[in-house]
């Protein structure tokens, strides 16, 4: 019910100064032994501000504009300049005594309803509505205790006015702070689990756009591997940030703390880094933040780093055991389940390459299976060097590999070229073998991989150290 009569403050101090000056007016017509004559005039008066109260205190009429809070002060003033040039009001001993409550309600209200500095900006036509009345019979009034009423009453306004301007600062404060904390966990509710680095950055890019009520948001997420992905949500801007401020963000992803940094084209940009407990998880960047309190959008980052924080870590523990289940243990790359997984994700344009070391038996024989091992881990180490960021290797089971090179079709041999190229196992000792298979559409990829295979053997009849690729013409058989 207080927050209800808060909500309907302007109408209910309205409806108090009409029906203070209603009151008045009635009581002037009442009590004058010479109102006979003036008394319809007076009723009439009155009854009109009772019916302004009246609609005052139901039409929403102060959430238009801020200037409409001043009619209620205009229509009393105007009453009282009617009752006086009409009614001969200023003709009675008491009118010293009601010109002086009406300015006090008039001050009162406007300070009550207004902006600090309203109060003082209208003192002096409250002012020149008092001498109006005076100028026309100078010796039928006395305005000494209304002119003296109305300074002191408009400082008391202009007091009363900062006072209720700060308490609903504060109030409007206090509720952006809990609806921004209530949408902080919101959002943080509806955050899923996600299945990736990258969904998870979809997700934290899209979350910080709703918490903090920005335009556009930039995340950049350090995968169990430390490659950095970076995902922004939000329409395109004109101003991107600039290279100082990418620069910000990198810094950003090292540090501790969240900041607000001011620029000359994007507006305030919130970096906010996310922790991570054996390395930074990355960062996030959310841009234009508002300016009003800084204290507390800063508060609101650190716990929204906290939070993505712990969901990101449990992402990068899934993450790493999923990663042991299709690692193979000796050399570090993916194992013959990765293989078959690589194999399923073929698509048409990519090329399959699988890989034979010649001469391991020799290693093993001469130098112990020891050596052996260690040249499996040197060419483990040889691929992830000479592979593009798009291409991946799997060991298949002994001393063969399996390579999957992304859309591959102009020259699908390059791929293994560079991997026979830079080979240089134990000295020259080993060599490598390659047969090579361009996956096309409506093929099976066990099919692939026989061709491939095919190849493979076509190289190692060949004289080995070479790569072969399958072709319809040759289509290799396996001997």
């Amino acid at each position: 019910m207080a927050e209800f009569f808060w909500r309907m403050k302007y109408r209910a101090a309205a409806a108090v100064l009409l029906l203070g000056a209603t009151a008045l007016v009635f009581l002037e017509a009442f009590t004058r032994p010479d109102t006979v004559a003036d008394r319809p005039v007076l009723i009439i008066i009155g009854t009109a501000l009772a019916c302004t109260a009246l609609v005052a205190s139901v039409l929403p009429w102060e959430q238009f504009h801020p200037g409409l809070r001043l009619v209620p002060a205009v229509v009393v003033l105007i009453a009282g300049a009617v009752a006086v040039f009409a009614a001969d009001i200023d003709a009675t001993a008491s009118a010293p005594v009601g010109f002086t409550v009406i300015a006090v309600l008039v001050m009162a209200y406007v300070g009550f309803a207004t902006s600090p500095g309203w109060a003082l900006g209208i003192s002096p036509i409250v002012i020149v509505a008092l001498l109006a009345p005076y100028q026309r019979n100078p010796s039928r009034i006395s305005l000494a205790l209304p002119l003296l009423a109305v300074p002191v009453s408009a400082l008391i306004a202009e007091l009363m006015s900062v006072l209720r301007h700060r308490l609903e600062r504060r109030d409007r404060e206090s509720n952006r702070r809990l609806e921004r904390l209530s949408r902080l966990e919101e959002v943080l509710r509806r955050f899923r689990r996600p299945g990736d680095i990258q969904q998870a950055a979809e997700q934290v890019a899209q979350a910080a756009i709703e918490i903090f009520d920005v335009d556009r948001s930039t995340v950049v997420l350090r995968d169990s591997q430390g490659t950095l992905i970076p995902v922004s949500s939000g329409p395109s801007v004109a101003n991107e940030p600039s290279e100082q401020t990418a620069q910000l963000v990198a810094e950003t992803i090292n540090g501790e703390e969240p900041r607000l940094v001011p620029t000359g084209t994007n507006g305030t940009i919130l970096v906010l880094p996310l922790p991570a407990p054996e390395a930074p998880a990355g960062a996030v960047v959310v841009y234009p933040v508002s300016e009003e309190d800084p204290d507390f959008t800063l508060d609101l980052a650190r716990l929204f780093g906290v939070q993505v924080s712990i969901a990101i870590d449990h992402l990068y523990v899934i993450d790493e055991l999923a990663r042991a289940s299709t690692r193979d243990a000796l050399t570090g790359i993916g194992n013959r389940r990765h293989a078959d997984a690589l194999l399923a994700s073929l698509q048409p344009g990519d090329a399959l390459v699988v890989l034979d070391m010649d001469h391991l038996k020799t290693v093993n024989d001469t130098k112990g299976h020891a050596a052996g091992d260690q040249v499996l881990q040197e060419l483990s180490g040889h691929l992830r060097a000479v592979l593009r960021d798009s291409d991946t290797s799997a060991r298949l089971g002994g001393d063969e590999f399996l390579v999957v090179a992304r859309r591959a079709h102009a020259d699908p041999l390059a791929v293994a070229t560079r991997i026979l190229r830079g080979w240089d196992g134990q000295g020259g000792f080993t060599t490598l073998s390659a047969g090579v298979a361009l996956h096309e559409a409506d093929i099976p990829t066990a099919e692939t991989f026989d061709r491939a295979d095919r190849a493979l053997y076509a190289a190692k009849r060949g004289g080995r150290d070479q790569a072969r690729l399958w072709t319809e013409a040759d289509d290799f058989e396996r001997t």
